[in-house]
């Protein structure tokens, strides 16, 4: 029995208007827009339409837009209240009660939504960044107006709009192309994110998501951009392939089964394997969903660390019990933290019909990689590589071309007093990278000195030959000449377009 002290008094305390700043911060625009996306499939949405508010050639705001069951008065201020959670059924994508606002006003400075549910009056609410614990009641008649002039090309007899204004992270420069170059790279990557997060959802037929950007001031609209299933397992399965694997993990007394896969090398130019464009190997690890909504996109969780040799192991696992209650979902469903318990029945998965261990798979996934990188000998012939290479790239020379009978050649890094990206120093058999260009040609912050292997390939390609004999007659020097000019107009090209990009960054 509890004997402490009689209570007095009970109230409500509303939160500090700085919960605003304390959640959604790690929010990107792809993430902010994925967690609307996830109300809306609560909400029995079976159409979204992502659209993006254009005026005089600017972006100057977003709505989200659903023919979901819409909400009352009370039910939207449920959604507008922060820290308030509503009751969460089985296959719910909500879980904190924190989404609408804390994505909303991780991007933009005023958020209003508008909702219409069958026998009741559209009902409007607003909060600002400024001010978020403070919601304003919007007048019926004018939500009622803007639900009724939407021009969506499906039936809205119920459903809400989430709308952005006052967006902060939206291009503010005046260039139009500038502009247009913002607007197609945002519809790009958030085609590609929701592709990826709802694939399951959208291959089944269970959600349809469009993309656009509306005209405010004619009130018309481009041709909707369908976000298309791309599916991190998508690969065509091959003949006497063991892969995908049944994985069966055992956790507090039950048995919970996923799926480990490895990724045929032949299809890694997929756009399924290189997801959002990166690099495949960036994508390894594992895959979480919950209620068919992909919540973690590659990564080890401390298991083992992200490695070239395991680019191609992805393991996929749906967070049922009892793997939800060793799970934390972070706010933003941008990645899953995994207790001990987890972390260590995970690490003694049984993995296909002949009971592999954990380690064997990703043994058998860096063996894959170490067979699809077995390299054929051609009857071509190139200087060999000297400093400047890692021990890879001199191996796949040595196993794919014939050598020059000639000393080595070095690429190596310098600063250089002119604006040209290289100089053929034949005489100390050396191509000199300019290291003023060094973020340019190999990346930011690179100091490796077997780095940029793409480039140094390209380069030991063009200008093998110039160090083949011991003379250049004049047409050699004029092909020096203009490579030398050519690549010094690319490299130009190249910081044109980063300085581009940091501005747009900036705004």
């Amino acid at each position: 029995m509890d004997n402490g002290p009689k209570i007095t008094r009970t109230r409500d305390v509303p939160p500090d208007p700085s919960i605003a700043q304390a959640v959604g911060r790690h929010h990107s625009f792809e993430t902010a827009i994925a967690d609307l996306v996830d109300n809306s499939i609560d909400a029995g949405a079976k159409n979204i339409l992502v659209r993006f508010l254009e005026e005089d050639g600017a972006v100057v705001g977003l709505r989200l837009i659903d023919d979901g069951r819409g909400m009352d008065d009370g039910s939207i201020d449920d959604a507008m209240t922060f820290a308030r959670k509503r009751d969460y059924q089985v296959g719910d994508l909500g879980h904190f009660g924190l989404g609408l606002k804390a994505a909303s006003l991780s991007q933009a400075d005023i958020l209003r939504v508008y909702s219409r549910r069958n026998g009741a009056p559209s009902t409007g609410r607003m909060i600002e960044a400024s001010e978020p614990t403070k919601v304003s009641d919007l007048d019926t008649d004018e939500v009622d107006d803007i639900l009724g002039r939407l021009r969506v090309d499906f039936a809205f007899p119920n459903g809400t709009v989430v709308e952005w204004s006052q967006p902060r992270t939206f291009l503010s420069s005046e260039d139009g192309s500038d502009r247009a170059r913002w607007l197609d790279a945002r519809i790009n990557s958030v085609t590609s994110h929701l592709g990826v997060v709802f694939h399951r959802l959208l291959a089944s037929g269970a959600v349809r998501i469009g993309v656009e950007v509306f005209d405010v001031e004619y009130s018309e609209s481009g041709v909707p951009r369908q976000v298309q299933p791309i599916d991190p397992f998508g690969y065509s399965r091959l003949p006497n392939d063991d892969y995908p694997a049944r994985i069966q993990v055992s956790l507090d007394g039950t048995t919970v089964e996923g799926r480990a896969h490895i990724w045929p090398a032949a299809q890694s130019g997929r756009p399924e394997f290189r997801l959002g464009g990166k690099p495949g190997a960036l994508a390894q690890g594992f895959y979480f969903y919950r209620a068919d909504r992909l919540l973690q996109i590659g990564g080890w969780n401390t298991l083992t660390v992200n490695r070239p040799e395991l680019e191609y192991a992805r393991i996929e696992l749906d967070i049922a019990e009892p793997l939800g209650a060793h799970i934390t979902i972070n706010p933003e469903k941008a990645g899953l933290e995994l207790d001990s318990d987890l972390r260590h029945a995970l690490r003694h998965a049984v993995v296909g019909a002949q009971g592999m261990a954990f380690s064997e798979f990703l043994e058998a996934a860096a063996g894959s990689r170490a067979e699809a990188r077995k390299y054929t000998k051609r009857p071509v012939e190139l200087v060999e590589p000297g400093r400047g290479f890692g021990a890879d790239l001199i191996d796949a020379f040595e196993s794919s071309v014939e050598r020059v009978a000639a000393d080595p050649v070095d690429i190596r890094w310098q600063v250089e007093l002119t604006e040209a990206p290289i100089r053929v120093d034949l005489d100390r058999r050396t191509i000199w990278l300019n290291e003023q260009y060094r973020d340019v040609i190999a990346g930011p912050n690179s100091m490796d000195a077997a780095d940029a292997p793409f480039v140094k390939t390209l380069l030991m390609i063009v200008y093998s030959k110039y160090f083949e004999g011991s003379h250049l007659g004049p047409r050699e020097k004029a092909e020096i000449s203009a490579w030398e000019q050519l690549l010094t107009a690319a490299l130009r090209e190249e910081l044109s377009q980063q300085s581009r990009k940091l501005g747009e960054n900036d705004e």
